[in-house]
């Protein structure tokens, strides 16, 4: 399913301040996944990696990190649209809350809404507010407002 919204020139994203942009589809988060963010950053805290340990917290299973949820924001986005850009750059996160522990076989999904978008001279500062849901779970995994400059024309999409 290709995305409805196609983002390719600044007023795509100026225009749709307040918007929201709809949900991605679930993904499933994977031990395999959970090892490998683990591996990444050299955190091997048994609450991630050690099932056996994890079953015996409340959790009942292993849980992704905080970190690696949010890290997986750029391949949720690409369900909600698609960027024909030429460039960009991830600024950064102005406020971001971990709310609940994904486990090992949750699915999750992303919500978007551009909360602020604006011209620089490298493109468009855009500000969105994601929400990261879990399957079957009232509160959300993850809540933050993140900040990326996308490029249009021949800019690198540089800050």
């Amino acid at each position: 399913m290709s995305p409805a919204i196609v983002i390719a020139q600044p007023e795509d994203l100026l225009g749709r301040v307040g918007e929201h942009l709809g949900w991605s589809e679930w993904h499933t988060v994977t031990q395999a996944e959970i090892d490998h963010f683990a591996e990444a950053t050299g955190n091997r805290a048994p609450i991630h990696v050690d099932p056996e340990y994890a079953e015996r917290t409340p959790y009942g299973r292993t849980i992704a990190f905080g970190m690696q949820i949010q890290a997986m924001t750029t391949m949720l986005l690409s369900d909600l649209w698609e960027l024909r850009v030429s460039g960009g750059a991830d600024v950064g996160s102005n406020k971001v809350r971990h709310l609940a522990p994904v486990v090992s076989g949750a699915r999750v999904r992303l919500g978007a809404v551009i909360a602020a978008a604006e011209e620089v001279a490298s493109g468009v500062r855009t500000t969105l507010d994601l929400t990261f849901e879990i399957d079957g779970n009232e509160r959300p995994a993850c809540v933050a407002q993140v900040v990326y400059i996308y490029g249009f024309g021949n800019d690198a999409g540089a800050p």
